[in-house]
């Protein structure tokens, strides 16, 4: 298989490791405001927003982790071995990105796009593992 001969496991990885620091970047949020209205005077407190209290940059993170995602996808699709495994990472990035665009609706759908990327890019790792020790062993047989 073409494709595989020049298959880089760094995109597979570069794409878990953005999706697993999206997720701890999620899920901050939400300590932050557990922590911070278990002490609110008011119920006004805790209706002051999904982004009351936190620094300005905290949500360009999430366009940050978009961006890098968006790399790995593009290198890790172009060179996976099965159509399932390119859809899957563009489906998962798609979700992720239309979570992040309207994060006040859809803040939960961060941590099933970011687990179905990473689940995808392990699947895409052991794929190419699986190619590579097939054709291995083709050519050994010959």
């Amino acid at each position: 298989m073409l494709h595989s001969s020049r298959y880089f496991s760094g995109a597979d990885k570069l794409g878990i490791a953005s999706a697993v620091i999206c997720a701890v970047h999620c899920l901050v949020i939400p300590a932050i405001f557990l922590i911070k209205y278990s002490w609110a005077d008011s119920v006004a407190d805790v209706h002051a927003g999904h982004h009351a209290g936190l620094p300005a940059w905290w949500h360009v993170l999430d366009y940050v982790f978009l961006v890098v995602g968006f790399v790995a996808v593009l290198h890790a699709s172009s060179h996976a071995p099965a159509r399932g495994v390119k859809l899957s990472l563009w489906f998962f990035w798609l979700c992720l990105a239309v979570a992040v665009v309207f994060e006040e609706q859809l803040h939960w759908m961060t941590y099933l796009a970011s687990a179905g990327l990473i689940a995808t890019h392990f699947f895409n790792i052991r794929s190419h593992r699986n190619t590579r020790h097939a054709q291995a062993s083709d050519m050994a047989d010959k």
